[in-house]
């Protein structure tokens, strides 16, 4: 009777002994936790994967923790590249838990990389990256669109310009010279009428003819006169 009595006070202390030792252990646990865990990334403008539609004048991370700071001469360092490795980015400035830098100009439309290298409050450095996107310019309008417009402007400015008032100067010369033919056959075809009836370029012919009878008549008067003048006397 004695032995079971020894035998099972010996096996509750051994439990009690084994709680003990597991509600040390996570309590131990517990307090380590906090240690074990490094901050992060929890924000970011533009966030990963995000199209903008225009160029952001700045890229700023948010992290956990109490701040970031420089371990061990490690620096933050944020840093912006093109498609083509071209870095876009000003100066790392670093307030609390944030890191930032603001861009010296626009982005140009195409995809783009933030990548950036954080030291966390208990001097872990952690480097990380990811991609954002800026939307590309919408197209214009078509020259083809435009075209009818520009043609009937060139028109106005070629009506309006020297050569074509030269154009309308030579248009106005041939009119003239085609006038000036026509009233050269009209002057022509008056005189050939003029000839069928009768009458040269100067007096008409029947004014000759009647002077030329005058002066016969006025001939004749005085011959006649001239002959009977010599017969009375003859008489």
């Amino acid at each position: 009777m004695t032995h079971r009595i020894s035998t099972t006070r010996a096996q509750a202390a051994r439990i009690t002994a084994l709680s003990a030792a597991a509600g040390l252990g996570l309590s131990l646990a517990a307090v380590a936790a906090p240690a074990w865990a490094h901050d992060s990334l929890i924000s970011s403008s533009p966030e990963a994967g995000e199209v903008l539609e225009a160029s952001p004048e700045e890229i700023v991370l948010e992290f956990s923790g109490d701040g970031l700071t420089d371990g061990q001469g490690i620096a933050n360092v944020l840093q912006i590249s093109d498609a083509e490795g071209e870095n876009w980015e000003g100066e790392t400035q670093i307030e609390g838990a944030t890191m930032s830098t603001e861009l010296p100009e626009e982005l140009p439309g195409g995809e783009y990389t933030v990548a950036y290298r954080a030291v966390y409050s208990d001097g872990h450095a952690e480097e990380q990256s990811f991609d954002f996107e800026v939307a590309e310019p919408a197209e214009s309008e078509s020259p083809s669109a435009s075209a009818p417009a520009e043609s009937s402007e060139n028109d106005d400015d070629a009506a309006s310009s020297p050569s074509g008032q030269a154009t309308g100067d030579a248009a106005d010369g041939d009119a003239e010279s085609q006038d000036s033919d026509d009233q050269s056959s009209e002057d022509q075809e008056a005189d050939v009428s003029a000839e069928v009836v009768g009458y040269s370029a100067g007096v008409p012919t029947w004014v000759l003819v009647a002077g030329g009878v005058v002066v016969l008549g006025v001939l004749a008067a005085v011959v006649v006169t001239v002959l009977r003048g010599r017969s009375k006397r003859r008489n």
